[in-house]
């Protein structure tokens, strides 16, 4: 397996540069096409009164979308000229009830999207409701980054979180084009189960995976020393000069992980290393 096809969606005009060359740098990185998603989700019409009105309202908001997907639009397909990759840019209005559908259906053969979070409010809510999008209905992996921050070549050093769910080991099998290229592959395991099947050798079936994937790496069990999970791997990421975090996400439900917070929702909104992510 290979990543020939990178995706961005882009809704927020203010951070659309920084993203799309973000993505067109990794996009280059793999020799990938870069397919860029023009979002243009028209503004919320609240109390309007059901029946012949209904129409007016609908259309001002679909005319809406169809302005703000046509400035996104514009502004990619001007810094894309500027590149040396394969890429094309579709754009896309759609109402907020119709967003979910309207990714999905552009991101269904891709191979990675990739995303840059944001510390305005409303761009964030943003990246937040695609980032569950893409993970949950298009089935796909997620590379999200941190604001301005991009990635101009394959990650050197990666930490693999591990804690042998069906989530991990699915983001592990779609991240190992990156696992094969990197010169250092850390599985990290926080506070392994006591009764776990590979209590003698934490993380050694999972490691004997990697390596028959070329993927040399080195287990390291971590006690959790910071408020949660996520924290604890990210922290131990750092000290290591890693470039990337891999991980399953939203092994617990989402209701739980918005209710209670967790280490999904945590990566999502704070994370300052870039994390690949998959369901």
């Amino acid at each position: 397996m290979s990543i020939q096809t990178v995706t961005t969606v882009l809704t927020d005009k203010e951070t659309a540069v920084s993203q799309i060359e973000a993505a067109a740098s990794f996009a280059r990185t793999c020799d990938a096409h870069l397919q860029v998603l023009a979002l243009g989700t028209g503004l919320d019409q609240p109390g309007v009164v059901q029946g012949a009105l209904d129409a007016v309202p609908i259309s001002a908001s679909l005319e809406d979308g169809m302005l703000r997907a046509k400035e996104l639009a514009e502004v990619a397909e001007q810094e894309l000229a500027k590149e040396d990759i394969r890429w094309d840019v579709d754009e896309v209005s759609s109402l907020t009830s119709s967003r979910s559908n309207d990714i999905t259906r552009h991101i269904r053969f891709s191979d990675l999207v990739i995303q840059q979070r944001s510390s305005d409010r409303v761009a964030a809510a943003h990246v937040a409701q695609t980032a569950e999008t893409v993970l949950f209905d298009g089935d796909c992996p997620l590379l999200l980054l941190p604001e301005r921050h991009e990635m101009s070549a394959p990650p050197k050093k990666v930490m693999v979180a591990w804690d042998e769910s069906a989530t991990a080991l699915r983001a592990a099998r779609l991240a190992l084009p990156l696992l094969r290229r990197a010169s250092s592959v850390y599985v990290a395991i926080v506070d392994p189960a006591k009764d776990s099947p590979d209590r003698s050798d934490p993380g050694g079936a999972f490691a004997q995976f990697l390596a028959r994937h070329d993927v040399k790496c080195e287990v390291m069990v971590l006690s959790r020393t910071d408020d949660t999970v996520s924290q604890t791997i990210e922290r131990r990421a750092q000290e290591l000069g890693c470039d990337l975090v891999v991980m399953g996400a939203y092994g617990h439900s989402r209701l739980r992980q918005a209710l209670f917070g967790g280490t999904t929702r945590h990566m999502l909104e704070s994370a300052v290393l870039p994390v690949f992510l998959a369901h």
